[in-house]
């Protein structure tokens, strides 16, 4: 853990920051990624379901505010509770926790998980060995693609926010059976950032990204649930007291994932997790679908979940699943376990199969066609925004493979970076469906 001294570095020289500006460096750092348009483009990134299936769900902007409220309270009462052990342990700020959990989504690309996996494919297809990944997106967004001076690219953030942003601090493995296949936070093209941030090179988490990760496992867990519960897609009160319907749902669970833990113990003790829905989520029925009284009981059943996880967890000088967190093992299953009723109800129902299968289709067929514009140098083709850094790869990079590695690269952030609306709009433009008007300016 750096020291404290260490950690107010800025990457790149002087940050530029006004005179007279009274903010403390941290401070800075949270309101430039709340400014970004990074940050506002996420407003048209779906969460799990877009709202245009005529339901009000939380999106990537929604999520991310909450995450960020949850993460810097978490981080508050640790300080005020545990100062002594905080301090131990390299110290904690609650703008860094803030800035973190505002900036931990902004590398999904539009329509979430599905393009993720998509681009990712897309990605290593053409050359790119650690393809697309939304973390490493996120990082590289914060201290490569983000505007915000003409003297510098990125947003030019502390050592310690960029250090917090990093929930898998780690470029990605070759060797397919390890985790860090999956999850990982640097591309090989942004080492030199990440060695700025983390100069030890070691894989702990900061403090500070270990209380903006648990953040999010807390609020996707429980508002997403409150989403789809309020939507009539989950059943909760069924689990909460139907046995063949617990069952099912745990013999499915199991498998898909014959070795998770939580699986296992849900199998092993039906009775504790169904109790537990049962004190929580289970109205049995008392109020109409969609009422006022409803609708309040739900929101009541989260406030009290989420202050119920916040107050689990406490701070450890020994690093161990969740960094210098220790966690309550209980709340930890229950967390894992509403995960998952949103993924058996919802993420992996069919009826999503067709939108995810055309949700490829538009990221592929952009991909192709951008990474085709860039080979072929058409600038008339590639976004204005990028220009400037084409020309500068030409001219600075040394070797051919790296030329070839950052345009690839390059391909990917455009389509990575637009919204859902801008993504379908020039698919359709781009193979014909829609001509589209010459006053559209989509760069």
């Amino acid at each position: 853990m750096l020291p404290r001294h260490q950690r107010q570095h800025n990457p790149f020289g002087n940050r530029g920051d006004k005179p007279g500006d009274s903010r403390k460096s941290f401070q800075v750092d949270r309101d430039r990624i709340l400014y970004s348009s990074a940050f506002r483009r996420l407003a048209q990134v779906t969460q799990v379901v877009t709202a245009q299936e005529g339901h009000v769900f939380h999106n990537r902007l929604t999520h991310s505010l909450k995450v960020a409220q949850v993460a810097r309270r978490l981080a508050e009462r640790l300080l005020a509770e545990q100062p002594l052990v905080a301090e131990a342990i390299g110290g904690i700020d609650p703008d860094v926790v803030e800035a973190a959990a505002l900036s931990h989504d902004l590398g999904h690309p539009p329509f979430g998980h599905t393009a993720e996996e998509e681009l990712d494919a897309c990605a290593i297809k053409a050359g790119l060995a650690d393809g697309f990944e939304g973390n490493a997106q996120s990082f590289r967004i914060l201290t490569r693609l983000a505007i915000h001076r003409i003297d510098y690219y990125g947003l030019n953030l502390t050592r310690a926010t960029l250090n917090a942003i990093l929930k898998y601090p780690w470029l990605r493995s070759p060797d397919k059976q390890s985790k860090k296949h999956c999850k990982y936070s640097i591309y090989n093209l942004d080492r030199e950032a990440f060695q700025f941030a983390r100069p030890e090179l070691n894989e702990f988490q900061s403090i500070e990204a270990s209380i903006m990760d648990f953040a999010d496992d807390i609020t996707y867990s429980v508002h997403d649930l409150e989403d789809f519960y309020l939507a009539g897609l989950i059943p909760l009160e069924l689990l909460a007291t139907d046995w063949d319907e617990l069952d099912r749902f745990t013999t499915e669970w199991l498998r898909e994932s014959p070795e998770n833990l939580v699986a296992r113990a849900v199998k092993a003790n039906p009775h504790r997790f169904q109790n537990f829905l049962d004190a929580t989520y289970n109205l049995k029925g008392q109020y109409r679908p969609g009422s006022f009284e409803q609708k309040a009981q739900i929101k009541r059943i989260s406030s009290q979940l989420i202050q119920t996880y916040i107050h689990s967890v406490q701070l450890s000088t020994k690093y161990g699943d969740r960094g210098y967190l220790k966690y309550n093992r209980n709340r930890e299953e229950e967390l894992k376990f509403l995960q998952r009723i949103v993924w058996s109800y919802v993420i992996s129902n069919p009826r999503l199969a067709t939108q995810r299968y055309g949700q490829k289709r538009i990221i592929r067929t952009l991909f192709e066609i951008y990474l085709e514009a860039i080979r072929d140098r058409d600038l008339s083709f590639i976004p204005a925004r990028f220009v400037k850094e084409f020309l500068e790869i030409e001219e600075n990079s040394h070797s051919t493979t790296q030329v070839t590695q950052e345009k690839t690269r390059m391909a990917v952030d455009i389509v990575a970076g637009l919204s859902e609306a801008e993504a379908v709009v020039q698919y359709r433009r781009l193979i014909g469906i829609s001509q589209g008007s010459f006053l559209d300016n989509w760069n």
